[in-house]
């Protein structure tokens, strides 16, 4: 288990491009200077495509190939099997909402639980990023934000599975809201009213620490950070 600093270590790849919408293959549908909200609802989706109709097509395929109704063992095998895929299928349509919402003005952390359940809302900086690896072999290694001991509420959520350590600096770095905005097109349209609301509060000091620069939109506004005396 590793535990991530609160630190910008990289210019991140997140959001280089708008991937906000329907059918990117991403979890997000809304980033600007308020919020960056994620569906985090089960769709089942396996690479790009839905895993759902996989497992359709692997009962189908198997059903045809092995006539499993040609005998009461096959055929209670492939009830089991059937019955479990068949749940995987529905459960893409009936799955319950899950939004994980992290707030840049406030510093909160939304956890996403379900529509029927309230949602978990922490503090980002009452937590940590925790690689984890499962299985013996580290086959699986996901990134964690894990609240830390003796804080509540007590809370832990899955962030990603892939480019772990670019997801991180991407959130560290949008919920530093005394920084300019992450870089990514979906961003640009808020860039001006973040830049002045740093600027009416005289450009304050960055909440974490960052190993590269991290300069505003324009040169004109960098231009006008350094006049008026912000870090």
């Amino acid at each position: 288990m590793d535990q991530l600093a609160k630190r910008i270590t990289a210019i991140t790849e997140r959001n280089r491009i708008d991937l906000i919408g329907i059918d990117t293959g991403e979890f997000a549908i809304k980033a600007d200077d308020i919020e960056f909200i994620e569906d985090r609802t089960y769709k089942g989706k396996v690479k790009g495509y839905n895993g759902q109709w996989v497992w359709l097509g692997f009962i189908l395929f198997y059903f045809i190939l092995f006539k499993p109704y040609q005998s009461w063992i096959g055929f209670f095998v492939f009830l089991i099997f059937g019955g479990i895929f068949g749940f995987i299928f529905i459960y893409h349509y009936i799955a319950p909402t899950k939004h994980f919402i992290a707030n840049r003005q406030t510093g909160k952390l939304h956890m996403p639980i379900s529509k029927k359940k309230p949602q978990k809302i922490v503090n980002f900086n009452d937590g940590d990023g925790i690689i984890k690896s499962y299985y013996i072999d580290s086959f699986y290694t996901s990134l964690f934000f894990q609240t830390k001991m003796g804080i509540g509420p007590k809370a832990a959520m899955g962030l990603a599975d892939w480019n772990r350590e670019d997801y991180w600096n991407f959130l560290v770095w949008y919920m530093d809201k005394n920084r300019p905005l992450p870089p990514g097109a979906a961003f640009d349209e808020y860039r001006l009213q973040d830049f002045e609301r740093r600027k009416a509060k005289g450009f304050p000091k960055p909440l974490y620490p960052s190993d590269i620069p991290t300069p505003e939109a324009t040169p004109e506004q960098q231009a006008e950070r350094r006049k008026i005396g912000g870090w």
